[in-house]
């Protein structure tokens, strides 16, 4: 797949953006991306995209290819337009790091005499982070998003891909997506909600008597076991500091029998590229590390992304990625902690269920029916999961949530 046009899967209006695509986010200008991305966090930067793919994270050898498509307005006298928006995009020939299982598609495929791979994504790489897929300049003209959504279609055509999938994408892509025809799962995050706390003691009175109670307790017990914490921002991370982290975090994960794909080149360069948005919190006893947490912060949103330990430490884990984050986001009036995927101990501890999703497309209508029964199934199994949760809050007073998701 080469650099060029491509049209949306419908004929365009004359006037219509011309859709291209990119072989790699170096070759779209950083302004120009950003402008897109603006107001939508520090996942769909440049920057984190950039870091990604330069270090070979997002690169051929891990089974990303990237074909970001960028509209922009028609070629005037003075040459090419303004960008208009962009998307990002990659080819997979493999579904690790995508945090949805495919694997029954895969075999569906198989048993019909087909081909899964290659695919399409549209997706921020190693982050199940949600956000737009669909960037726009604001004040963008109606029809980008379209054009977009239609260009990635017609990549599928040209190219005989079997299917395209948006992980995680807002509300505003999901429907889109939906409107094309495209099939929608569910599954659950967590996130803490700054309800304008003065301090931390203020959000745990918030919360139940025993709840609060269990709370307290386990920071008193973190505290008395001597372990102390050193936060570490972007712009003063060494290679050591990233050495000792990624020591912890490939510790945890060798326990559990899972993969870690992330490497020292990469977090050098989104230190590199996001600065002090970025932070490495060292849990220490006796002077030697025995936790780290990555987290990432921008756009009013405290992300915590990779957790590694020596050992499993349940309090300390609590501690670092959860008690003193809420801390931090109270201190900086930051609306929201995003606990990411996974972990209903974390409603215990403050974070509130929501649902996040991913949408998919597949080239022949058979296999869209098929995986369509499939996706109703799970989804009815989510739905009650999610109600359940959502009655487990440990505040006093009962919390309410749109079950569409934030």
């Amino acid at each position: 797949m080469a650099h060029g046009t491509v049209q949306a899967h419908s004929p365009a209006a004359p006037s219509a953006p011309a859709v291209a695509v990119v072989l790699g986010i170096s070759g779209v200008d950083p302004l120009e991306w950003d402008v897109c991305a603006a107001g939508h966090g520090p996942f769909v930067s440049h920057a984190y995209l950039r870091a990604a793919e330069d270090s070979g994270l997002a690169g051929p050898a891990n089974g990303w290819r990237p074909v970001h498509l960028i509209a922009r307005e028609p070629c005037g006298e003075a040459g090419p337009g303004r960008l208009l928006g962009a998307a990002p995009l990659y080819v997979r020939d493999r579904s690790t790091d995508e945090y949805w299982p495919d694997q029954a598609w895969v075999d569906g495929f198989a048993a019909a005499g087909g081909r899964y791979f290659p695919k399409l994504l549209t997706a921020v790489p190693f982050a199940p982070v949600t956000g737009p897929r669909i960037l726009l300049r604001d004040g963008a003209p109606p029809g980008v998003a379209d054009a977009l959504v239609g260009a990635m279609v017609s990549l599928a055509h040209r190219h005989g891909m079997s299917s395209i999938h948006a992980t995680f994408p807002d509300e505003a892509d999901r429907a889109r997506f939906e409107t094309a025809g495209w099939l929608t799962r569910h599954t659950i995050h967590y996130e803490w909600l700054n309800d304008g706390y003065r301090d931390f003691a203020d959000f745990t009175a918030a919360l139940s008597k025993h709840r609060r109670e269990r709370l307290l307790w386990e920071r008193r017990k973190v505290l008395a076991s001597g372990v102390r914490f050193r936060d570490v921002p972007g712009s003063r991370v060494s290679e050591a500091d990233v050495a000792t982290f990624l020591e912890l975090f490939d510790d945890l994960h060798a326990r559990r029998s899972t993969r870690q794909p992330l490497t020292a080149g990469f977090i050098l360069r989104l230190c590199a590229g996001l600065g002090d948005a970025v932070m490495l919190t060292f849990a220490e006893a006796g002077g030697v590390a025995v936790g780290a947490l990555l987290t990432v912060e921008g756009d009013g949103r405290l992300h915590v992304r990779n957790w590694g330990c020596r050992e499993e430490a349940r309090l300390i884990h609590f501690e670092a990625c959860y008690y003193r984050k809420i801390e931090r986001a109270i201190d900086r009036g930051l609306p929201v902690v995003d606990g990411g995927h996974g972990g209903p101990h974390k409603v215990a501890r403050g974070f509130r269920p929501k649902l996040v999703h991913a949408c998919h497309w597949f080239l022949h209508s058979n296999m869209h029916s098929a995986v369509a029964e499939g996706i109703d199934l799970h989804n009815a199994k989510i739905l009650p999961v999610f109600a359940q949760e959502q009655a487990r809050s440990p505040f006093r007073l009962p919390v309410f949530q749109n079950p569409a998701g934030r």
